[in-house]
């Protein structure tokens, strides 16, 4: 197995302390942390953490109990997700930068129940860990676009929940793989002598180095200042080299050893050595490396005050669920091997799959039109199997979003123009809303489009008569009910308000000029048929007077009643209370009524006539 070498130094511990207090290329999110106050530095730390507040819009801020708050002061928050199955976080970053990520997750009962959930965390496309401790977890990752997508999924086993989130930049030609992302499985300081977990600021790249004493070590350490030489850019924290593992009871040889859960998992390794004691002349400290038994490397003969890095340059294959490194004293070596830090990573191949930018972009603004408050964070159909919420992917090559289900999310306004960008849509429903307008013609773009629903919204106008024809072949199942001004027939002409307005400004002068005509022939012919009835009144009577002979008691009656003055009341019931109108005059109105059996004529002066009292006088008289 090809090893490679790098070697480090420092002036003092002092220097690295003073080094490490910058914190350019740090990113530390405070999950959960109010919005008052938004920032602080860890007292234990010095770390500048601010709230994850403006990096993800879902999430409820809760606190641990309080015999928690003991732990690292970005603990005592987290965010917890008691809706939705996916929430996630879209961090922008370097495109090619090699980034530390870590993720924190401490329970600390905070919802009271004692009741650690389990829950899965997606890094990009691919899984990260199921979570179901309180923890953190690191990968060590190069990303080959300007964003990392973290995902919460809710697999039904409690309310997932995070406590941080930490990016460190590295230097990109440290921890160089072949191929894939480094998953930290152990970071440990192999010869400690307090017990004490280390980090920032005695680590400027902020890494967590764990304590570590093995039954069969014992602990070598110094007072002494490493030396500075600037070869080796790992740079591992000084305290951890100032302390070294080495065999007790005079063994000679030293062992690690670790499982994995597959056998074809793969690793990384990453030694540091340093040597903490001045050799004297015939003293030789040197050692060879194997791995599951097999030589590795070796001589290694450890630097006094400096560091060492050895690591494999491409990843362990062996076929088994048992890995161990031992080290072994060459033939001449008077002292035991040492090592001072120990790193160890599996390999983890992160897929950062990526919905079409075209449908990103158009779903965005979908979001933004509605404004949209369901859960859409991140990429819409990554991770794979849990899309926004409303939406479906395909992936054959590039992740396309072919299903949008807005029912039900109060959308006002018109149809989204931003629609036509989804061109690979088979299915948009978008029912039980309060959309209006007409249906746009553009829905008629989506080709693959085969289910649209626009159940119970404020349409009007008439359906574009490509949707209609393709409903009636059968390529497209669509549903309108609930649109009572929307036309569905395909001759049925498209009126706009504007249109309407115009057209009804047309019929209402016509049904007036109708109606106008209908009464004027109405009223014309009663005129017609009264003075007719007149005139033959009037020959009856001129005949009965021109003939003597035929003159007898009842006409001579009844002329003496014709100049007889009636009162109101006897008018009334001639009438019948005015009952029939045969016409009207300039002097008022003419009324039938019957005198003893015979029919009369009754004429009514008006108070406006027109034609004065003395004409109808003369009238009435004639």
């Amino acid at each position: 197995m090809k090893i490679a070498i790098s070697r480090w130094s420092l002036f003092s511990l002092f220097v690295l302390l003073v080094q490490a207090q910058d914190q350019s290329g740090f990113l530390s999110l405070d999950c959960g942390l109010p919005a008052n106050p938004s920032s602080y530095s860890e007292p234990w730390t010095k770390i500048d953490y601010i709230s994850d507040a403006h990096y993800i819009n879902t999430g409820e801020s809760r606190s641990v109990s309080s015999e928690f708050t003991t732990y690292e002061r970005q603990l005592w928050h987290l965010r917890s997700f008691p809706h939705e199955i996916r929430n996630c976080y879209s961090i922008s970053i370097n495109k090619g930068t090699k980034y530390l990520v870590r993720a924190s997750f401490l329970y600390g009962n905070y919802d009271g129940l004692n009741n650690t959930p389990k829950f899965d965390l997606y890094v990009g496309d691919t899984l990260w860990r199921t979570v179901d401790d309180s923890y953190y977890i690191e990968i060590i990752h190069v990303s080959s676009t300007d964003k990392l997508q973290i995902c919460l999924i809710n697999i039904d086993q409690g309310i997932p929940f995070i406590s941080a989130l930490e990016f460190r930049q590295l230097p990109g030609y440290t921890y160089p793989t072949v191929s894939g992302s480094l998953y930290n499985y152990y970071r440990l300081d192999m010869g400690s002598t307090t017990d004490r977990q280390y980090r920032f600021p005695y680590d400027d790249y902020d890494r967590i180095w764990n304590a570590y004493n093995g039954d069969d070590y014992t602990q070598i350490s110094t007072t002494g200042t490493l030396k500075s030489d600037n070869y080796n850019s790992y740079n591992p924290a000084a305290i951890v080299m100032q302390s070294a593992a080495t065999p007790k009871n005079g063994r000679k040889y030293l062992s690690y050893s670790w499982n994995s859960s597959k056998e074809s998992d793969q690793f990384y390794v990453f030694m540091h050595f340093a040597e903490l004691e001045k050799l004297q002349s015939n003293q030789i400290r040197e050692f060879n490396i194997t791995y599951n038994g097999e030589y590795w490397d070796g001589p290694i003969v450890p630097d006094y005050l400096s560091t060492t890095t050895i690591y494999n340059t491409k990843p362990s294959v062996m076929s088994s669920l048992r890995h161990q490194l031992s080290f072994f004293p060459i033939e001449n070596s008077t002292l035991p091997p040492i090592i001072n830090g120990l790193e160890i990573y599996l390999v983890m191949e992160i897929s950062e799959l990526e919905t079409n930018n075209g449908d990103v972009d158009a779903i965005s603004n979908v979001r933004s039109t509605y404004g949209v408050i369901k859960n859409w964070e991140g990429d819409p159909c990554v991770p794979r199997g849990y899309p926004w919420s409303g939406l479906n992917c395909s992936f054959d090559l590039v992740p396309r979003i072919i299903s949008l289900n807005l029912s039900s999310s109060a959308l006002k306004g018109e149809i989204s123009p931003d629609i036509i960008g989804l061109p690979m849509l088979q299915t948009l429903d978008l029912s039980n809303n309060y959309l209006a307008g007409e249906v746009p013609n553009f829905l008629t773009q989506l080709s693959h489009l085969q289910y649209l629903n626009l159940d119970n919204n404020n349409l009007t106008g008439s359906l574009p008569p490509e949707l209609i024809k393709r409903q009636k072949n059968g390529s497209l199942t669509l549903s309108i009910r609930g649109n009572p001004n929307l036309c569905s027939l395909e001759p049925c002409t498209k009126m706009t308000p504007e249109r309407k307005k115009s057209n009804n400004n047309i019929i209402i002068p016509i049904v007036a000029s109708v109606g106008g005509l209908l009464a004027f022939l109405i009223i014309a012919a009663i005129i017609y048929l009264i003075s007719k009835s007149n005139k033959k009144q009037q020959d009856k009577d001129v005949s009965l007077t021109k003939d003597p002979a035929k003159t007898n008691t009842h006409l001579g009656s009844l002329l003496e009643k014709r100049r007889h003055q009636f009162t109101y009341a006897e008018v009334v019931v001639m009438t019948n209370n005015f009952e029939k109108i045969l016409g009207k005059g300039g002097f008022g109105m003419v009324y039938y009524g019957v005198l003893d059996d015979t029919q009369v004529a009754v004429k009514m002066i008006s108070p406006s006539a027109v034609q004065g009292y003395h004409q109808f006088q003369a009238e009435a008289c004639a």
